[in-house]
């Protein structure tokens, strides 16, 4: 086999607007309710409750808060991190790129 062509397929690009409300995934810590422009890299998928929740965490606050699957793209859902508090059965099943980014945005 051999290349005829370079191909540049890039994402569709993709954005959306949400609030931090630090909804879901039993939280301890207050959020600070600021909105944020989210796009595709910001989101990040959490188990809770033998679920899985897609959502962001906040760069402010590091509140994690559940947004509406159903207004996520597919290919936004297939390519975002899993992200899990450390000490948690879920953060041992994270790869190693999952674990340094749990242990940056999840404090």
């Amino acid at each position: 086999m051999f290349l005829i062509e370079k191909g540049n397929y890039k994402l569709p690009d993709w954005s959306m607007e949400a609030r931090c409300t630090g909804a879901g995934c039993g939280q301890k810590h207050k959020p600070c309710y600021s909105k944020w422009k989210l796009e595709d890299g910001d989101i990040v998928k959490r188990k809770f409750g033998g679920e899985i929740c897609y959502g962001f965490i906040c760069p402010d606050c590091h509140c994690f808060t559940i947004l509406d699957e159903t207004e996520l793209p597919d290919n936004v859902k297939a390519y975002c991190l899993q992200v899990a508090a450390k000490g948690s059965k879920e953060y041992e099943e994270l790869t190693e790129k999952e674990k340094i980014l749990s242990e940056g945005l999840l404090k």
